[in-house]
């Protein structure tokens, strides 16, 4: 995840209440945007969920917040180090506004390890990015080392890739088959091999993206900026000039997102009558209409 999507919305920590420990705190967004108060709002209280269902071992409840099941074996290491401290030498709990204790050091850590063993996380996830290692042509064997881990993982490959694997040796490349995860959701094994694509982070041309019904006007040159995540599983795009941030795990799925997105806001927000715009919305409504008009 980039740093900047990490900062979009922050745990602020006020000064401990005096004679304890005790540390009051709140969600909130680092920068005005079109994000409401409702919107934080529902980020704190998906957060609080979330911490509920740690705190009473709720599997089903866990499973509900964390939808996308990739992210439940990392967030579930993230939160084990939370709660269980350094070596147990301190204990945590969590309360909401109204004082209730939601989860605490000894609740989380059994429903944790509990969820660990109960593998929340897929067996087998479809795609996975690596550096190219090396590879065996006579027994179609390909080696990929994993950025997360520095794990090296081998592979059989179909002959059917092997121009692709000539074509991008030792670079970054994304393997489609079946990965097995190891308990903190890294690849450990890859079988049946399907594709192979290089890792591309060139920037988006915004000509590109835009539906059919629209065109850019003169001099716009804007360009989508990508880029990987730290471990390298996850392309990430932001256009800066009307605040669109989008994230997936394939460079073609981020098209699409972005595509999407772009119709969704000129529809949504550039065609909308200013009286129902936030000040933020009608900002993004004149980028919009400054930057795009519909083909006549």
């Amino acid at each position: 995840m980039t740093r900047d999507i990490e900062d979009r919305f922050q745990l602020h920590c006020e000064v401990a209440a005096e004679g304890s420990f005790y540390q009051p705190t709140f969600i909130a967004e680092k920068d005005q945007s079109l994000f409401s108060p409702e919107d934080v709002r529902e980020v704190a209280e998906i957060t609080k969920n979330l911490l509920s269902s740690i705190g009473a071992g709720d599997e089903q409840g866990f499973k509900k917040v964390v939808v996308d099941s990739a992210f439940r074996s990392p967030i579930l290491a993230s939160l084990g180090k939370m709660f269980e401290g350094q070596g147990g030498h301190y204990r945590l709990a969590v309360e909401d506004k109204s004082g209730r204790v939601i989860a605490d050091s000894v609740a989380a850590s059994e429903a944790i390890s509990r969820f660990k063993e109960s593998r929340l996380s897929p067996d087998t996830h479809t795609i996975v990015t690596g550096y190219f290692n090396k590879v065996d042509f006579k027994e179609h064997k390909l080696s990929l080392l994993i950025p997360s881990s520095g794990r090296l993982i081998s592979c059989i490959y179909d002959e059917d890739i092997e121009q692709a694997l000539l074509d991008n040796a030792r670079d970054l490349i994304q393997v489609v088959g079946t990965i097995e995860l190891d308990e903190d959701g890294n690849p450990q094994r890859i079988t049946d091999v399907q594709e192979v694509h290089p890792v591309n982070t060139d920037d988006i041309d915004v000509i590109d993206l835009l539906p059919e019904y629209l065109k850019a006007k003169e001099l716009n040159n804007l360009r989508v900026q990508v880029q990987l995540s730290e471990d390298k599983q996850t392309y990430f795009a932001r256009l800066d000039e009307l605040g669109i941030e989008q994230a997936a795990y394939t460079r073609s799925d981020l098209v699409d997102a972005l595509q999407a997105e772009l119709e969704f806001l000129w529809n949504s927000i550039a065609k909308e009558v200013d009286e129902n715009l936030s000040p933020k919305a009608r900002a993004l409504k004149e980028a919009l209409q400054k930057f795009f008009q519909e083909m006549s």
